[in-house]
């Protein structure tokens, strides 16, 4: 299984909590590119609503998951389309230091 694959997948398991749907069937999800070479997985990532009151955590939860697929060296989630995006982004950042 290639590792695009393998996000896909997992992807399809990360589900937003208030509305109990994974993030990639309701389009949360979106520029996907994955580096099977590198190993390294950058997308961007919007919130159901501009003002979702869980997107900060949402981010977390999803940049967390794709931490644990086998074979990922680095995950890169930009937050988009949300209120508090510039935060999100700072918190997903300090993920990728905190290791």
């Amino acid at each position: 299984m290639s590792l695009r694959e393998k996000i896909i997948d997992k992807l399809k398991t990360i589900e937003d909590p208030e509305v109990h749907t994974d993030v990639l069937s309701l389009k949360l999800v979106y520029d996907l590119n994955v580096d099977e070479e590198n190993k390294t997985v950058s997308l961007k990532f919007k919130p159901t609503v501009p003002n979702c009151p869980i997107g900060v955590q949402l981010a977390i939860n999803l940049k967390r998951n794709l931490m644990e697929v086998e074979g990922v060296k680095k995950i890169n989630v930009e937050v988009t389309d949300f209120i508090m995006a510039e935060q999100a982004n700072e918190y997903l950042k300090m993920l990728d230091e905190n290791k």
